[in-house]
């Protein structure tokens, strides 16, 4: 099968995390025996836009790279139009570069845009010129959050319809893309996992007989309320010291020092300063090293739509706490974690809950639950780069049997 992906970011030299699953993606794809190509245009603003594309070939997949200027919340129409002009002279560069290799073009059997702005009109250009199967994967929860009365929504769902394929990254956001978009059902394709991290070595011991390590991973941004869980860690490492409990660890991982410096001061204001370790951001391979190593994960996002976090600690057996976003309540099962009750918006109410979560998770590693190994096996089952590629292929066939004119 020839597949072309038309992601709305992706990774590059300057921006190496941006999109860094899209990647991983398309070489397990790849890896499955089928040939991939990437056309990566991103909208920003016009000011932004960068003129020209750029060629590579990055471990065999031909990838396009551009941007898509675009007019700020579809205040006016124009977005579908800027868009395909832009995808053409993307499938261009692709054609020339396929070409070159001596490959020759081939006609892609299916395109996959992920996320609908704006790789849905790319996506969409790039199907109808080599009469390919359409597939969509939304990613975003931002997208479902433009008036159905305005001219970007019209544009969109007129794109969405053509797609003979939808899936978003968990259950409780296809319903909601359901009932948002109406073009029709839409599907659930967990985020994978390089199977690299599925087999990693773990130590031994750690929470069920030691102090328990608690591991954080992200940006560091406002969504990711960090704050909240170090209060939570705090309030945990009080109740540990009152059930003379050897008293908890926090590693967090991300950001760059202008987020770091300021929980380095609230760590020690809570008094947990010299347990909580502050790394920075890491290669992947650092970071999956580190998280290999902790107990428990802990995501208090506010909006969370998939969680790919989740799935990689799930698949080195860390049992997970997290609030109850779209990807909460998908990625974690109740052997797997503990996911809050209620979204608790403040303090007053999340760091409590956070807090109680984890000592909820702690008691029952010590009660025989959350085995590291029973999590890695589901885990293994959900979102390995057998089980991604076997629901990739069926999304794509029913794209093509749209294409092909057949109702699947």
């Amino acid at each position: 099968m020839h597949l072309v992906l038309t992601p709305s970011w992706y990774p590059d030299r300057d921006r190496p995390h941006n999109g860094s699953f899209f990647r991983d993606q398309a070489r397990m794809l790849q890896r499955a025996g089928m040939r991939v190509g990437v056309l990566a245009l991103e909208p920003v603003s016009a000011w932004q836009a960068r003129p020209g594309l750029t060629v590579s070939r990055e471990d065999g997949i031909v990838v396009v790279r551009g941007t898509v200027p675009t007019v700020p919340k579809g205040a006016l129409p124009g977005d579908r139009a800027v868009a395909r002009a832009a995808a053409r002279r993307a499938v261009a560069a692709y054609e020339s570069a396929v070409a070159r290799a001596g490959e020759g073009v081939g006609r892609p059997d299916v395109v996959h845009a992920h996320s609908v702005f704006t790789g849905i009109h790319v996506g969409r250009w790039a199907a109808d010129h080599w009469g390919a199967g359409l597939a969509v994967t939304e990613h975003r929860p931002s997208s479902t959050g433009r008036s159905p009365l305005g001219w970007r929504y019209r544009a969109l769902r007129a794109d969405l319809r053509r797609a003979g394929a939808r899936a978003s990254v968990s259950e409780p956001f296809s319903r909601v893309l359901e009932g948002y978009w109406r073009v029709g059902r839409w599907e659930v394709i967990a985020l994978p996992v390089n199977d690299a991290v599925l087999h990693r070595p773990r130590p031994e011991g750690g929470g069920r007989h030691g102090p328990l390590t608690i591991c954080h991973v992200s940006h560091l941004d406002e969504n990711k309320r960090v704050p909240q869980t170090l209060r939570a860690v705090a309030s945990l490492t009080g109740a540990a010291r009152r059930a003379g409990l050897a008293e908890p660890r926090l590693v967090v991982v991300g950001g760059g020092e202008a987020q770091v410096a300021p929980l380095r001061e609230l760590a020690d204001r809570l008094g947990i300063g010299d347990r909580t370790v502050l790394t920075g951001r890491l290669p992947h391979e650092r970071t999956v090293e580190v998280m290999a190593g902790a107990d428990v994960f802990v995501l208090a996002s506010g909006v969370e739509a998939g969680g790919t976090v989740l799935a990689e600690a799930q698949s080195l057996g860390l049992a997970c706490v997290a609030t109850p976003t779209w990807a909460g309540r998908f990625m974690i099962e109740p052997d797997t974690g503990v996911v809050l009750a209620h979204p608790a918006h403040e303090d007053r109410d999340l760091v409590p809950a956070l807090s109680a979560a984890l000592e909820e998770v702690w008691e029952g590693m010590r009660g025989g639950r959350f085995l590291p190994e029973q999590i890695r096996r589901r885990a293994r089952e959900r979102f390995s780069e057998s089980a991604f590629v076997d629901s990739s292929r069926r999304l794509y066939e029913r794209a093509l049997a749209r294409s092909r004119g057949v109702v699947p």
